[in-house]
């Protein structure tokens, strides 16, 4: 029978398998009944999104039990997988398409409008145009390519394939209590970080915290009409390239274009510029995730009565409770 599986990430970007199911077949029918049985077992809570790999059986399913209510995409890597043996052998064995359209396709940083025309380029300067296979996937584009779902919470899963789950998630969870990592910089913006992520998240943090001090700087800044935005460009010199924030500085809200955040729910370090050039010495709670952080799984998500707990959200109230109890 087939072994069908509902994995996820954690917060120390582990994999998590939160159910699974058997089946006999890959029909319509026998993936709406997983679908209906994974509904059921998850109190009738949808997921965000759902990524699988191309099958009309899934597509069938995936659309009559969750009908407009999950986002669903496909695996990348399934696609990609397939080039060399849709595309003319050659061209992938003796150029640089295969290197050229992973550039292209792999690209979060890209916009839609960019990603077209890379695209189009790509597959003119190869005289690939008349390429039913890449035509038929240029189609869909929306479903597999990044740049159209920027907005979109991943979590930074875009496969499905070699993801296994660990029993390590209780090891983890004890060492993450305890450490506390080298800093790359003097900004309490960091230590606060380094105090709220788990190990793994905070290594991403890093990255983007280093290139906020050593490779981006504020540009040019202009307000809207109403006085209540604060356009800012932030110009990184490792991606050379320029970036728009908005900043309502009432609400202490930021907005990029990178949209790190939205993808990832990390701060990019185009946002960790402007906080840094700001003063803020910690990170705004609105911008710290508790599914990224030590105190993920310190309490339930749901009430006796499936309700979402309110505090589960705001990674200081969790602070906050756990202090209460200890007291």
């Amino acid at each position: 029978m087939i072994f069908a599986t509902f994995t996820g990430v954690d917060h120390h970007k582990r994999c998590v398998t939160f159910r699974a199911g058997l089946l006999i077949n890959e029909s319509k029918e026998s993936f709406s009944w997983l679908f209906t049985r994974f509904l059921e077992a998850m109190g009738g809570r949808y997921p965000v999104c759902i990524i699988t790999d191309e099958d009309l059986g899934i597509e069938g399913g995936l659309k009559k039990v969750f009908k407009d209510k999950v986002h669903h995409r496909y695996c990348m890597w399934h696609i990609l997988k397939k080039f060399p043996e849709k595309v003319e052998p050659v061209i992938c064995r003796e150029t640089e398409f295969l290197k050229e359209i992973n550039s292209c396709v792999w690209g979060e940083d890209v916009e839609s409008a960019e990603f077209e025309e890379r695209w189009t380029a790509i597959v003119e300067a190869h005289g690939l145009t008349d390429n039913e296979w890449l035509q038929e996937k240029y189609g869909i584009r929306q479903f597999w390519i990044p740049a159209y779902f920027r907005d979109l919470f991943l979590g930074g899963l875009m496969r499905t394939t070699s993801r296994y789950t660990t029993r390590a998630q209780s090891k983890l969870i004890a060492q993450s209590k305890y450490w506390f990592p080298d800093l790359a910089t003097p900004l309490d913006l960091e230590k606060h970080a380094a105090e709220t992520y788990t190990p793994r998240i905070f290594e991403e943090f890093k990255v983007e915290i280093k290139a906020a001090c050593f490779t981006c700087a504020i540009g040019d800044k202009e307000k809207d009409k109403n006085h209540a935005i604060l356009y800012i460009d932030v110009k990184d010199r490792e991606r050379n390239k320029d970036y728009k924030l908005g900043y309502k500085t009432a609400e202490v809200k930021l907005v990029c274009n990178c949209k790190k955040f939205e993808r990832h729910g990390i701060l990019c370090r185009h946002i960790l510029c402007v906080l840094k050039d700001y003063g803020f010495e910690k990170i705004p709670s609105k911008y710290l995730l508790n599914r990224r952080s030590k105190l993920a799984t310190c309490q339930p998500i749901f009430n006796s009565g499936g309700e979402l707990l309110a505090d589960c959200r705001s990674v200081d109230a969790q602070k906050n409770k756990l202090t209460e109890l200890w007291s």
